[in-house]
């Protein structure tokens, strides 16, 4: 008799033949499974932002500049250089040397103005600041040509261009006038001022940092 169980050498049919499994592929999966949204067409939308404090705002600069220095050229051109060349033939012939000065030096700063001009339409901050400049000693300048007026009225009387009379009446009238003349002065360099300094007060002027001295 042989010991043991009739059951022994018999396969157990709950274990996997090793081999048949080691053939046997792997089911295949498609790539596109797990991207279908993709396939159906569907889009991802929605907006990108950066971390707070670091927002970039890419606009072209303001044009408030070169509208500016297109003004001041113009104005420097005709009033600040030719106006100023006949004032001072005028003074040629009075042959009042202060007064030859004076004119001499508004020629010089209406080439300022020029210059200034070209300075702020190519976005130079230092051109704002030689226009305020050429302002402020504009005004000084032309407070100077007013309280010297006297002394061309005196020339005038000597040289017999007015008589007694006509010197008198201009004096009596004299304060009023340059008074008058003050004022206005102030009131245009002024209104300049402001409107040079525009440029400043805009937001993305695109002004670089270049200075007037140094």
């Amino acid at each position: 008799m042989q010991s043991g169980s009739p059951w022994d050498d018999a396969p157990n049919v709950n274990q996997p033949d090793v081999e048949e499994t080691a053939q046997q592929a792997p089911p295949s999966i498609s790539i596109t499974d797990g991207f279908a949204p993709m396939n159906q067409g569907t889009m991802l939308t929605g907006t990108t932002q950066m971390p707070s404090g670091q927002l970039i705002y890419l606009q072209p600069p303001s044009g408030a500049a070169k509208v500016v220095g297109i003004l001041v050229v113009i104005y420097g051109v005709l009033l600040g250089v030719f106006a100023n060349l006949f004032s001072l033939l005028g003074s040629l012939d009075l042959g009042n040397a202060v007064f030859i000065s004076l004119d001499v030096v508004n020629t010089l700063l209406g080439v300022a103005t020029v210059i200034g001009g070209i300075m702020l339409m190519n976005y130079q901050r230092r051109g704002v600041m030689l226009l305020l400049l050429v302002v402020a000693l504009s005004t000084a300048v032309g407070i100077g040509q007013l309280s010297m007026a006297d002394q061309v009225y005196e020339q005038m009387l000597d040289e017999g261009q007015i008589s007694q009379d006509e010197y008198d009446s201009i004096q009596s009238v004299d304060g009023i006038i340059q008074g008058i003349g003050i004022a206005f002065v102030l009131f245009c360099n002024a209104t300049c001022g402001l409107l040079v300094a525009i440029p400043l007060m805009v937001s993305n002027n695109g002004l670089d940092e270049s200075k007037l001295f140094g």
